[in-house]
């Protein structure tokens, strides 16, 4: 799961799959038979058809998730279901009863033919606000589901697939008819050549649930990385970015993903399901991603930079090490319903996003200061959170709503448990070995069907990379000592030093607001209290004028936060075009982005005895 956080809080997620199974001879008997309508949408409800195998049970429940794997939060997809019916094969209804919001119990089950019911989307009821407050309800943009009759549709499956009682590991065979003129981006074969349906088969429901679908207008690029075939599909609800403008810098990043993690990694079909919203009230709001084993669905925002991308896909695409490769087994008999948390997230998190960032610097995407400025941002992001809590505490538990709240500190915290680990290696091997190391070497002791158990993980660490990452794993994960970062730094040759940062909002500048609303709050102003703010000056934006556009995209009065969004993390010399309203007329200012910069500490390398650690560190 990744999520991205901007100011005001924007937030987002993410999960695993494998690819669909193609069964000699057709589809097994005692396979669970789904039928999706794409072309009927019913007052913005898709209509599903479940014909069970036959069951030998009198009573028999239906069931949808309350919740899935990687995304740790209660999502309960049931309550987006409605006028669920059973039937007999002469089409009589058999008696049935919803127990709650995701369980359906039918009476007389040995006389079930079918299931019918309408499912509504998650992306028109989402609330606005932080859905990791302790009251959201909010299912996270990439792990919902959306339906734009004729235009565009996101099957997550776990919002329109359930499971029967104890039948997790029958197979599915999964029948969606579309419009014939969107397409379906997916890492499964479509096993039917008609072009108004597809035919997905899988072996068992955790692999339903990790094979998410895009139907939408062909926006699709595809390209090989080695052996490793990568499927990149786009819908832009506003039409302004498209596959061709991201693909460039994708392929470079995945090829580099690849080269970074070698024979670790051996997945061979990778797709990027990626949905721009417009940002508007009634659109996806958590912006990030959900991984798969296989591919991701992801949530932009317009305006959509390739960096955007990559930042959010290089983290889901390092799932396919964790918890692909090497997981425990809560994940890998996870219950849908009643589900036991693991305590590693530090690990499955953790060490993901660790590796989205070291990946850049080692393969020369990024500069050595560059990579140590993201750690720092780590650093000051991970003391929003509770920096005396156990991890392995916190990840047991993450379910329940009161540590909710702390669950985003798994990409800052955790990413920093896995960076002081992996010096704490290269120190112990003189260079020799590091994380990545670690992670082919549990990769081979496990691997996609051998989990392991939650309580031994540590203790095969501390086996396999030695006593030292051992007691740093149990001194500050498993407990609750807080991490000292300077002085693991220090081990691989860095010292604090203040250098420039830019500041990340170009209308805030030293806590001073540059923007203003008028005073009937419909139109959004330039306040220009002072000639500080060189981003205004460069463009030569002046006091009260009234902004309409930014590289094209509209600012809308009504949500202040969407002109905070369109000037957040700009990049120091890239072209824009600012439109705006100057005495009744309208004008358009060009140029380049100038950024205001503000000192910070961060930390630089200082100490020539450790040059040969902080190259293995950063390059091997």
């Amino acid at each position: 799961m990744k999520f991205s956080s901007f100011f005001p809080p924007l937030i987002a997620l993410g999960l695993c799959a494998c690819s669909s199974t193609k069964y000699p001879g057709g589809t097994p008997r005692d396979a669970v038979q789904v039928s999706i309508d794409l072309v009927n949408v019913d007052a913005d409800r898709v209509r599903v058809k479940v014909v069970p195998p036959r069951q030998k049970s009198g009573s028999m429940a239906y069931h949808f998730p309350k919740i899935i794997p990687g995304t740790y939060a209660i999502a309960d997809y049931g309550r987006y279901v409605h006028d669920i019916k059973a039937f007999k094969k002469d089409g009589s209804e058999i008696k049935l009863s919803r127990t709650d919001s995701n369980t359906v119990v039918i009476e007389n089950a040995t006389q079930l033919a079918y299931l019918t019911y309408l499912v509504n989307d998650t992306f028109d009821t989402e609330e606005s606000g932080d859905p990791f407050s302790e009251k959201s309800k909010t299912i996270f943009s990439p792990a919902g589901t959306n339906i734009d009759a004729g235009k565009y549709f996101l099957l997550n499956m776990a919002g329109f697939v359930g499971y029967f009682t104890d039948q997790l590991e029958k197979p599915y065979r999964i029948s969606i008819s579309h419009p014939e003129n969107l397409y379906g981006t997916t890492a499964m074969v479509d096993q039917d050549n008609n072009t108004k349906n597809d035919i997905f088969e899988l072996s068992r429901y955790p692999e339903v649930v990790d094979h998410p679908v895009m139907y939408a207008p062909a926006d699709t690029s595809a390209f090989w990385v080695n052996d490793m075939q990568v499927l990149l599909g786009v819908y832009s609800k506003r039409g302004k970015t498209h596959a061709s403008d991201l693909r460039p810098d994708l392929e470079k990043m995945m090829s580099a993903q690849k080269k970074f993690l070698g024979p670790i990694n051996d997945t061979k079909k990778y797709a990027v399901l990626s949905y721009i919203s417009s940002g508007t009230d009634d659109d996806a709001k958590g912006i990030g991603a959900l991984e798969h084993n296989t591919s991701t669905s992801a949530v932009f925002r317009e305006p959509m930079k390739s960096k955007d991308l990559i930042h959010v896909i290089s983290h889901e695409f390092f799932h396919t090490i964790t918890p692909l490769k090497v997981h425990s087994k809560e994940i890998q008999y996870f219950d849908f319903n009643s589900p036991k948390m693991s305590q590693h997230l530090w690990f499955y998190e953790g060490v993901t996003e660790y590796f989205s960032n070291l990946f850049q610097v080692n393969q020369g995407l990024i500069t050595d200061n560059a990579f140590y400025d993201l750690m720092v941002r780590k650093i000051e992001n991970s003391h929003n959170y509770n920096d005396k809590l156990s991890f392995t505490e916190m990840s047991r538990n993450i379910l329940d709503p009161k540590m909710k709240a702390q669950y985003p500190n798994v990409y800052e915290k955790g990413a920093l448990i896995a960076m002081c680990l992996d010096v704490v290696i290269r120190e112990q091997t003189q260079g020799q070995r590091g994380l990545l190391w670690l992670m082919g070497e549990l990769s081979k002791k496990y691997g996609a069907d051998k989990p392991f158990d939650d309580a031994e993980l540590i203790p095969i660490i501390t086996q396999i990379a030695g006593k030292e990452a051992g007691i740093f794993l149990e001194t500050y994960v498993r407990n609750d000592q807080r991490i000292t970062y300077a002085d693991f730094l220090a081990k691989v040759g860095l010292k604090k030093q203040v250098v420039p940062f830019p500041e990340p909002i170009v209308f805030v500048s030293q806590d001073v607001a540059y923007i203003k609303t008028d005073s009937t709050n419909t139109l959004i102003l330039a306040s220009v209290p002072d000639q500080a703010n060189l981003f205004y000056q460069n463009l030569g934006i002046q006091d009260n004028d009234i902004f309409l556009e930014i590289n094209g995209i509209p600012v809308d009065p009504k949500d202040p936060n969407s002109i905070i969004y369109l000037g957040y993390d700009l990049d120091e010399g890239s072209p824009i075009t600012v439109k705006v309203k100057r005495t009744g007329q309208d004008m358009e200012l060009k140029g380049t982005v100038k950024l205001n910069y503000e000192d910070a500490d961060s930390f630089r390398f200082a100490d020539q005895s450790k040059k040969n650690l902080n190259e293995a560190w950063l390059k091997k």
